[in-house]
């Protein structure tokens, strides 16, 4: 307690005590408790703080930043020009969010940006790079956790509630959707597409394109349906019977692929099908991974 009643509870809840002779002890809690900076932490004057934000010793806050409410930056960690955190993201030791691409073209002078939804963790050494394009963006979803010493290429699109185990790569341009595991270690080449609900086995090494819903392990092998993570993701025995249908129609067969779309367009699928079998359409110049 402070000579003028003032009690510090925690790091996190200031109570004020003020006492009058005669009369009964008066507490005032902040309705809002203000963001918590360590003294030794740099943290520019123009960048954006929320309310609740945690920012530990040593940590650095360049300008042009804006972070969320209630989100952690801890010790040693950096988030540099450009980058925005979206609520309660966690930033841990030593990550470094929002680095110059390594692109021998890049200019240093553009003004390019990460953008980061909310409920994001980017655990220890982890590294995500800014677009590498005057007003390009690297972008991830909300809920995606990226585990120590991952990275995240410039450019990368990444939609929500991913998961990459530690030491995974992903190179410039990746575009990944919702919901998909990343093994341990596990690489990925540049430009590649990576569908949703997918299953990637640690160490893999990914050159060619991922599909929804499926599992692959080695170099660009699909070793089947991903239906336990469909399961859990809601879908019912009929939606799955129905990607289970497309992927035998586009993998086993006996038609290429371009056969297989010509004839799939004279075929009924439910949504679920018709997810699979689109992201077939839209394939990039790279091609999609075989069945292994």
């Amino acid at each position: 307690m402070y000579h003028n009643g003032t009690v510090l509870l925690s790091k996190s809840l200031l109570l004020i005590v003020r006492f009058q002779p005669c009369e009964s002890v008066r507490v005032v809690v902040p309705s809002v408790i203000p963001h918590l900076i360590h003294p030794t932490a740099f943290v520019s004057p123009d960048a954006v703080i929320g309310d609740q934000v945690e920012i530990g010793p040593f940590a650095v806050i360049e300008s042009g930043v804006t972070i969320g409410d209630r989100c952690r930056i801890l010790g040693h960690a950096q988030v540099l020009s450009g980058v925005k955190l979206g609520d309660e993201c966690e930033v841990w030791h030593s990550a470094v969010i929002g680095a110059d691409p390594q692109d021998f073209k890049f200019n240093r002078q553009i003004h390019s940006t990460v953008e980061v939804g909310a409920r994001t963790v980017f655990r220890e050494h982890v590294t995500v790079h800014r677009g590498s394009r005057e007003g390009s963006a690297t972008r991830l979803g909300e809920g995606n956790y990226l585990m120590c010493g991952s990275h995240i290429g410039h450019d990368v699109q990444m939609g929500d509630d991913n998961v990459m185990a530690n030491q995974c790569l992903l190179g410039g341009e990746v575009q990944v959707g919702s919901k998909n595991f990343f093994g341990g270690g596990s690489a990925f080449h540049q430009f590649v597409r990576v569908g949703d609900l997918c299953m990637v086995k640690g160490l893999a090494s990914i050159s060619q394109d991922i599909p929804h819903f499926v599992m692959v392990a080695g170099s660009n092998q699909v070793r089947g349906l991903n239906v336990v993570g469909m399961s859990r993701a809601g879908f019912d025995q009929k939606g799955r019977q129905g990607v289970k249908d497309a992927f035998n129609h586009i993998y086993r067969s006996g038609l290429n692929l371009s056969q297989a779309l010509i004839a799939a367009k004279e075929m009924e699928w439910n949504e679920e099908a018709a997810k699979f079998i689109e992201f077939f359409n839209g394939a990039s110049p790279k091609g999609i991974c075989r069945l292994g």
